[in-house]
Formats: C-alpha cells, sequence, structure tokens
C-alpha cells in the first residue's frame, strides 16, 4: 500500500513538473511574438541559445562577408510608455521623453555600439552601402517606469520616488545587407533597468539605460562572433 502511495505521489509530481514547463515554455512576450512575425515574414528562422529573448537569422546569411558597419540612428519615434500601475504623487502627468531624453538614449547607443563593435577593430564605420557593409537599425519598443518621471511635470520638487530598478526598457535590433536592403536578422529583447531598491531619479534611471544600451551592444558582438564563425 505504502509503495502504491509513493508511485502516485511521484506520478502527479511528474505531471506537475511536466505541466510546469509546457507552461513556461508557452509563454512569450508581446515583443517577441511582433518579432516573430516580421521573421516570418521576411523568411528568418529562430535562432536557439541566443542571449536575446529572440533572434531570428536569415538561412545561409554569410555574416563573416561583412567588415563595416552602416550605422542607423537610433530610433525613439514610435516608444510606448506604459504607464506605472501605482503611484502615490498627486500630480500624476504623463511620462514623456523629450528632446534631451532622446539625445541621451542616442547618443548612450552610438557610444555602446561603437565600445563593443568599432573600438578593437573587428568592424570599421561606413558611409554609403557596399558588399562588406552591414547596416544597423535599432529602435527602442517599450519604456515601462516604476515611478513617475523625475521632472517638474512628473513629480513636486520635494517628493523622494524609491522603487526595484527604474522598470523596463524594450529594444528591437534589425540588420540589413546595406546593397539590397535584404533583412539578414531581426534581434528583440526586453531589459530590467537595474534590480536593487533605490531611489528613482534622472540620475539612478540614466545610468541603468547607459548599463542596458551596452550589455545589448555587448550581446549583438557576441552573437555576430558566432555567427561569423569568429
Amino acid at each position: 500500500m505504502k509503495t502504491l502511495l509513493k508511485r502516485t505521489a511521484s506520478k502527479f509530481v511528474f505531471l506537475a513538473l511536466a505541466a510546469s514547463l509546457v507552461a513556461g515554455c508557452s509563454i512569450t512576450k508581446k515583443h517577441e511574438k511582433e518579432a516573430q512575425i516580421k521573421a516570418d515574414k521576411a523568411g528568418l528562422s529562430a535562432v536557439e541559445k541566443s542571449r536575446f529573448d529572440g533572434t531570428f537569422i536569415a538561412p545561409g546569411a554569410q555574416f563573416s562577408q561583412y567588415k563595416k558597419l552602416f550605422v542607423e540612428q537610433l530610433n525613439l519615434s514610435e516608444v510606448k510608455i506604459r504607464k506605472p500601475s501605482s503611484t502615490s504623487l498627486i500630480d500624476d502627468t504623463p511620462w514623456e521623453l523629450n528632446d534631451a531624453d532622446r539625445r541621451y538614449y542616442q547618443e548612450r547607443y552610438t557610444e555602446a555600439l561603437m565600445n563593443n563593435l568599432i573600438a578593437d577593430g573587428t568592424y570599421a564605420t561606413a558611409m554609403q552601402a557596399g558588399p562588406d557593409v552591414l547596416t544597423v537599425s535599432a529602435k527602442v519598443v517599450e519604456i515601462a517606469p516604476l515611478g513617475s518621471k523625475d521632472d517638474l511635470k512628473g513629480r513636486p520638487t520635494h517628493v523622494k520616488v524609491y522603487s526595484e530598478g527604474m522598470g523596463t526598457m524594450t529594444l528591437e535590433i534589425s540588420l540589413y545587407d546595406s546593397v539590397s536592403g535584404k533583412p539578414l536578422a531581426i534581434i528583440t529583447d526586453q531589459r530590467d533597468l537595474g534590480r536593487m531598491w533605490e531611489e528613482n531619479n534622472r540620475v539612478t534611471n540614466n545610468v541603468q539605460v547607459r548599463l542596458a544600451f551596452n550589455q545589448w551592444l555587448s550581446n549583438l558582438r557576441k552573437e555576430l562572433d558566432k555567427a561569423s564563425g569568429r
């Protein structure tokens, strides 16, 4: 009887673990689904064991032929700002990117790309298309802050806000052959902007944005190295 109970209990545990694994595998975030749709239309295939939430590459793409990068400015024209779920502030105004914010994001993205892909001489920058030139296009898809924005509109000057990280940011990177315009890769990823409890202000937010871009471009370099056989 005891043996039967043990076997039955074991079966229940196994089934529970199997169900949790299936449920875990079936969960796909919105940005992953959207990238998958784009990838399917472009004939790209998913890459397993990627450093990103989703990486899709054109079958047979020869990344080793590209020695230069044509880098487009970071696209911030269609950023979705997900409103904080709760706020303790009286003056709850929309969290918006202003011109200074856009410049900062674009500068940190370019800085991270230069440091991770150009500085050591692996790639050079290009000003026009060519057979050895890879076009790099990136856009911020979504920003999900954990507090109201630290400016005169977003919160009173005397209020301090603390949060576990600054929220999340989602980036999409597309790689194209510069001559044909053929899509070679679509990459999507969402990162936590910090995970520690700390004061949520402009300074800490900017630090986390810089770290996020650096990690994304560092991972892009690793993925390109792998795809190029380096």
